[in-house]
Parts: structure tokens; C-alpha cells; sequence
């Protein structure tokens, strides 16, 4: 075997255990939630030593944003096949898609972002991490390029605006004061708005229908804000004050 073949051979092994481990770390937080993801227990699970999980992703924090990067591979592979597409409808269409991504598959997905965003380091790395604010970037760059947006706009700078508004609903969702719905319209509801700022005449008419049609939407109940429950030692407190 050559010394070709051997590296070859070796990155292959890398990637198979890369993602075994991250399909372990799916497994045990559908199962277990949050608290049942530690690196001993995923080393277990994955079968490999418990020096592999921190060799590859370097701790529990790099688990979690590598999960969270799934969604991204998703979105980027969805944005590529909508290029063809206007530039505006392209920015909408992902953002859409990207809330159907966490609110179809909710006890792996809230979990794992209460989780992520728990671990140390993590939120600072992920909300305007260069891959995420890219996947907007770029549609943006062609709808200035398109006409669309005008000239004055800085795809950079509106991308990380999308990004911003993005995360902050996914809080909201994940904290119980949005549905699924509630989730995708806002999110979308935010993306018009911040678009609409940026519009070319051209380009103004159609997003107002996307806001019109959206103002109805989020005038039912999927629209509505949700309070979550109070915690239970709240509930404690409140009848002990009655007695």
C-alpha cells in the first residue's frame, strides 16, 4: 500500500467514525434529551474510545455545533438548486425551508439547542458563524446584481440582519412562546420586513403580497403568541402566598 493509499485509507476511517459518533449523539438526545449526552456515554454508544469523540470534535460544545451544521449542509444544498430561482424568493424559500427543518423533527432539535447554546462557548461561536450568514449572502449579492435590491445595500451586513432575526425566533420556539407555525411565519414575517428596506420598486409589489398573505396567516392561531407554563416551584411559591 502506497503512502497515498494510506492517508486515503485513514480519512476514510476518520469520516466513518466522525459520523458514527454524531449519529450516536442523535440517538441518545432523542432518547434521553440533553442531560443524557455526555462524552463518556456517546464513546460508549458510538463504540469507539472515549479519546475519539474529544480528538474529533474537541469537546461536547464541538458535538453539538457539528449536529447543529447538519441543518446548514441542508440549507446550502437546497440554496444551490434554488440559484436558478429570483434572488428574493431564493432568500425566502431557504428561510422557510430552515424552519421546517427544526419544527419537523422537535425532540431532536430542542433539545439539542437548549443544549448547544448551554455549553460553554457555543452560542458565541454559532449565530453569525461565516457559513450561516453566507447562505443569504450570496442571494443577496445577486439581487443586488439582479436589480432587485439596490445598489446602496450591503449583502454582507442585510445577510447578518436575516441571521439575527432567524436565531431570535428559533429562541422563542425553543423557549415555548411559538408553535411550529408560529415559528415559520415569523421568521418569515421578519425576512419581508428586512427585505422590504432594502427593495428595488421592482421588486416591492410581490413582497407586499408575501407580507399581506403572511399579516393573515399570523392573525389566526398560528400566529399567536404562546405563554409557557410556569415552573413548578413558581406554582409552589403562589399557593403557599394564597394560604
Amino acid at each position: 500500500m502506497t503512502s497515498e493509499q494510506s492517508e486515503g485509507l485513514r480519512d476514510r476511517q476518520m469520516r466513518e467514525r466522525r459520523a458514527r459518533i454524531l449519529e450516536a449523539a442523535a440517538q441518545l438526545i432523542r432518547e434521553r434529551g440533553a442531560a443524557g449526552l455526555s462524552m463518556r456515554t456517546l464513546a460508549q454508544r458510538a463504540e469507539v474510545s472515549l479519546a475519539t469523540p474529544y480528538n474529533l470534535f474537541g469537546s461536547k460544545g464541538g458535538v453539538l455545533m457539528a449536529l447543529q451544521f447538519g441543518a446548514l449542509e441542508k440549507l446550502e444544498q437546497a440554496s444551490e438548486q434554488l440559484r436558478a430561482r429570483d434572488p428574493i424568493e431564493q432568500v425566502l424559500e431557504v428561510a422557510h425551508l430552515g424552519a421546517r427543518i427544526y419544527t419537523g423533527d422537535p425532540s431532536f432539535w430542542l433539545p439539542l439547542m437548549q443544549a448547544h447554546w448551554l455549553a460553554r462557548g457555543a452560542i458565541h461561536e454559532s449565530p453569525l458563524h461565516p457559513r450561516i450568514v453566507s447562505l443569504w449572502h450570496r442571494a443577496l449579492q445577486a439581487g443586488v446584481e439582479a436589480g432587485r435590491l439596490i445598489p446602496q445595500a450591503n449583502p454582507q451586513f442585510v445577510a447578518r440582519m436575516l441571521v439575527i432575526g432567524f436565531y431570535g425566533v428559533l429562541v422563542m420556539w425553543i423557549q415555548g412562546n411559538l408553535d411550529g407555525e408560529g415559528f415559520r411565519t415569523h421568521v418569515l414575517y421578519g425576512f419581508v420586513l428586512t427585505l422590504l428596506g432594502v427593495a428595488t420598486p421592482a421588486a416591492r409589489p410581490n413582497l407586499m403580497k408575501h407580507l399581506q398573505q403572511l399579516e393573515r396567516e399570523m392573525g389566526g392561531d398560528s400566529g399567536r403568541l404562546r405563554t409557557p407554563p410556569p415552573p413548578k416551584r413558581a406554582i409552589r411559591k403562589a399557593r403557599l402566598k394564597v394560604v
